[in-house]
């Protein structure tokens, strides 16, 4: 049966060979569900290669090329039909990281039929976003143009796969709002891409205050064919940091409450401790 995406489990940060053991194993055995893997990429200058980690971490002991391949041995993107199809969500934290894993990605697509390489995500936080205290560097670790000039050329099989791209954010103010000038930009940035299957990472603790913004992203999809969705993020549980139960209610009665709303199944939800109402 297809999955609502507000139904997607997410497995974390799996960046060793630890956690991409328990998520292969949890997946053969159906221990319980895990709709999505999340994994992070860092360049390894020390092995010359791309390495699961996220900074400050400059090396890592899992390689991406072997942990592609843990993952397509354990068919956790096998699927009849892409609505039951899960997500492979690899996180690039710069360019460097991302030109050197070209090619074992497009190998790793090689053996996944076609129809399924929208179910692996590309992410990367390519535009400057909310948060920022007086001096501090907001700068993307990318230049925007040239990472979608690179995964849109034709010759790419990268072509293929959805991109997750977003802004960058601090935790300066956790509630920093996503302004119009920063969803312009981004929607400026994708006009000359009308075919791309995009989802748009979004900082939950962010979004009451964006919505006014945010709701561009939802209703400038390009060929309304419903390609372009929101994935809102959140991990941290302290006291200081943790989501309210009244924020999740707000983002769930204003997105998912109608079920015949154009805003209705376009939303993952990446949360820690969230459960739909």
């Amino acid at each position: 049966m297809p999955v609502l995406l507000i139904d997607y489990m997410w497995y974390h940060a799996v960046n060793d060979q630890q956690k991409l053991s328990s998520a292969v194993t949890s997946v053969k055995q159906n221990e319980h569900k895990v709709h999505a893997i999340e994994a992070d990429i860092i360049y390894s200058e020390e092995k010359g290669q791309s390495v699961m980690g996220h900074p400050p971490q400059v090396d890592g002991e899992l390689t991406l090329s072997s942990l592609l391949h843990q993952v397509h041995e354990s068919n956790f993107q096998s699927a009849k039909t892409d609505a039951e199809a899960n997500i492979l969500k690899l996180d690039f934290k710069s360019m460097k990281a991302l030109k050197s894993s070209i090619d074992d990605v497009q190998n790793y697509l090689k053996d996944l039929p076609h129809r399924l390489h929208q179910h692996v995500w590309i992410n990367a936080d390519i535009l400057a976003g909310p948060g920022g205290g007086e001096g501090e560097d907001m700068r993307p670790k990318f230049d925007a143009v040239e990472f979608m000039d690179l995964l849109t050329a034709q010759s790419s099989m990268m072509k293929s796969t959805t991109l997750s791209i977003g802004w960058t954010t601090s935790l300066t103010d956790m509630h920093a709002p996503y302004t119009l000038d920063m969803i312009n930009e981004m929607l400026t940035l994708l006009r000359p891409y009308p075919e791309r299957n995009i989802t748009f990472p979004i900082r939950s603790t962010s979004f009451r205050h964006s919505w006014a913004a945010l709701r561009n992203l939802y209703d400038n999809d390009v060929d309304k064919q419903k390609k372009w969705t929101l994935t809102l993020w959140w991990s941290l549980t302290s006291e200081r940091h943790k989501m309210t139960e009244d924020e999740m209610n707000w983002i769930h009665g204003l997105l998912e409450s109608d079920t015949q709303s154009v805003l209705s199944n376009r939303t993952y939800y990446d949360l820690v401790n969230f459960s739909p109402p």
